[in-house]
Order: C-alpha cells, then structure tokens, then sequence
C-alpha cells in the first residue's frame, strides 16, 4: 500500500509545545502527508501543562466563546479539528465534552474510511477509540514514549504499537510481552537549526525532579562561586525553577529562591535563541526517559550531551556526548534524593573540560554533529517509516480478507 488515509485521534491537542510526544506526532504526520499519505487530525483543546499552549497564547480568551464545538486550526498543512473544551486538563474534560469528541470520531470514521487510526491517549475514550475502529475493520495503531501502560484490556482492540527507543521496545517486551516497533526520532531540521551561536551556557530543560533538577540544582551551587563564568539556562517548559530551586535548598540547610549563575528562559516554541546560546545540554533524568527530544535537537545543532543512563537516553546520544551512570537508587520516586559529591565531580569535571579544552571540545562538537546524521536523520527515518506502515497494512488487508472469507 502506498497511498494511506490516516486518521489521528487523541483528546489530547498536538499542539502542545510542552508534549513531546505531540511534537514528535505532529511532525511524523507531517512527514507522512509530504509523502503523500491523505492525513486527518481530531483532537480537544487538552494539554499536559499549561506552559504549553503557547501556541494559542493570543486566542486563548477567545476560546471561552467557542466552548463545546469544534474549531479547525491549521499547522502547515496539516488542519487540526479541535474541540474547545471547558477546561485546559485532559483529566478534567467533562463526560458530555467526550460524548461530542467521540460522535465526531464515528463520523471522521464513515466519511474519511481511513485505513489506519492511530492514538497515544489511555483512557476509557480510547477503549471506545480502538474499538470502533476495529468494529469498522480499520487497523489500530498507538504510539508509546513513556513507561506508564500495564495489562492488556486497554490495547485488546490495537494492531500495532509504535514507540521512539529500543530501550522502550525493550521495557514494554520484558515487563508486559508488547510488541513495540521502533521508528526512530522525528525531528524537523529546518525548526531548530541554528544560523550562528555563542555557545557560552550550560543548557537544562524542564526543572522537575524526574527530569534530574536536583543533579542540576547541586551542580549549579557548586559551581556558583567556583566557577562563576560558567553560566547555566533552564527553560521552564513545564515545571518551576524556582519551586524546585526552594525545596532542594531548603533540604541542603539553606533556602534559596535564585542562583547568581543561572538564567531562567520561559517555555517557548522557538527554541533556536535558546540552542544559539548553548555550549553543552544536560539531560540527568532520574525516572524512564524513553529518549528525550532535546537530545536530538542539540546534537542537530552541533551541541554537546551530558546524559544519565536512564532509558533511551544512551541510545539516543550514541557518541554525541557523555553518559553519567546513576546508581539505582536515584530512579525512585519521589526523585528527590541529594546527590553524592563523587557523582557530581564527575559531571563538573566534564563541563570544565568542555569550556576549557578547545580541542576536547572540538572533536566533541564533531561528534555531537556526527551522531544526529548517522542516527536521527528525519528523511530515512519517515521515508522507512512510510514502507512499514504500508507493508503492516497490506499484512492486516490479508488478514482481514481471510477472516471474511472463512
């Protein structure tokens, strides 16, 4: 099959710069329209973090009037059929909202007829998603880039499941017996490359305490006096630096609301500014980080990575950058334990290394360069994507035709 009508449905907005498996999706469907494939999106005005609807920031007020129908917004050239619900949480959509998403949903499935329906959200609307589409003999498709889905009810009426990483593959193979297929990171060039940088500062994105801002927190005091030209940036995209900054200093003996040596960037969806200033990126995550976008979007632009071994992260930084191995004990919740000064010595010494050693840093800048071309082009990534889809369709065409006949 090479021409495919692909129905995405999710209550939750693609739209949602603090997602990123929405970004990630978005750009895949993107990449799959370019190549022909006739796309389709319903979705609701859901979002995982308020920091994320900068997107909307300038029409959200006059959202409040279009409550309970559907608007169409346009990306590109992809077009969003959104409904506007009442309020912005997934969790909190009203059961009526759902009735109105999900009729629209039947009728998307009779008047488009697509051949695959594809969905990230679990939830009871999604059991009814699959479902509906499976009565209709259309293939079922779900993408995974996080840890949390257990048991098998939720995914009875799913074909294919999709997810970023092997280490993902391999979670969900070992504990659950799925069988995830990865197709890789979906990145667009164009959206994140940057023309001329500095490359003056430490770069973290999103402060919470899974993503490893108590690692960062300590690096940062420690550094503050030591080495005061060496400056950090947190971009809050979803979490609060400060709250954050607050707590962990409070259990270090000394409450602080700021640091002298780290800037604080708003969640934002040009991210470029922000990649322009970067020297080296630090993704510490203490919880399964299935492999985060940051890596790529930095090693696109010739940056450094200074990781933990969390997850997809390895993978996904390959020989763009460094891994810090965390003993276990770091991976629990509520991921807020105090790290040995042993660990984080090794962390500074790398980060002195690459402000101080133009050659070190050079053949790491090469790297970083090296890794996104040979592991995270979006090109082969869609275009092998595009001849797996539409061999699994074929497969399920076959199926479905000797199930008939029999």
């Amino acid at each position: 099959m090479t021409y495919m009508k692909i129905l995405w449905a999710s209550p939750n907005t693609l739209l949602d710069t603090a997602n990123g498996a929405a970004l990630a999706v978005r750009e895949i469907l993107k990449q799959l329209q370019k190549r022909g494939c006739d796309i389709r999106i319903l979705g609701g005005t859901n979002f995982v973090n308020s920091n994320g609807t900068t997107y909307f920031k300038d029409s959200l007020p006059k959202l409040k009037d279009q409550v309970g129908k559907f608007i169409e917004l346009r990306d590109e050239n992809l077009i969003h059929t959104t409904l506007v619900t009442r309020r912005l949480q997934r969790r909190l959509m009203l059961s009526y909202e759902e009735k109105l998403w999900f009729e629209q949903y039947c009728q998307l499935l009779d008047d488009f007829n697509p051949d695959l329906v594809l969905f990230f959200d679990n939830s009871l609307i999604t059991l009814l998603t699959a479902y509906e589409a499976r009565h209709k003999g259309i293939a079922v498709g779900v993408y995974l880039a996080h840890p949390f889905n257990r048991g098998s009810r939720w995914c009875r009426d799913v074909d294919f499941m999709f997810t970023d990483s092997n280490a993902t593959r391999e979670l969900y193979r070992k504990r659950e017996n799925y069988a995830l297929i990865p197709i890789g990171k979906f990145i667009n060039p164009a959206k994140y490359r940057v023309e001329q940088s500095t490359r003056s500062n430490v770069l973290f994105i999103n402060p919470s305490l899974r993503k490893g801002a108590v690692f960062v927190i300590q690096l940062a005091l420690l550094m503050e006096k030591k080495y005061p030209n060496i400056q950090f940036e947190v971009v809050e995209s979803r979490s609060n630096w400060e709250t954050t900054l607050k707590q962990i200093t409070g259990k270090l003996g000394q409450e602080r609301t700021s640091l002298n040596n780290v800037m604080l960037t708003p969640n934002t969806s040009d991210m470029r500014p922000v990649y322009s200033r970067a020297r080296v990126l630090l993704v510490p995550s203490v919880w399964w980080d299935s492999g985060p976008r940051v890596i790529v979007e930095a090693l696109l632009n010739g940056i450094p990575v200074i990781g933990s071994s969390s997850g997809g992260i390895p993978e996904t930084i390959d020989n763009g950058g460094m891994i810090i191995d965390f003993p276990s004990e770091y991976f629990l919740p509520p991921y807020d334990k105090l790290f040995e000064a042993e660990i984080l010595q090794i962390a500074i010494g790398l980060i002195v290394q690459l402000y101080d050693d133009e050659e070190f840093y050079d053949t790491s800048v090469k790297n970083a360069y090296r890794a996104h071309e040979e592991n995270h082009n979006i090109e082969k990534n869609a275009d092998e994507l595009l001849q797996l889809l539409g061999e699994k369709l074929d497969h399920f065409e076959d199926k479905s035709a000797s199930r008939e006949y029999q």
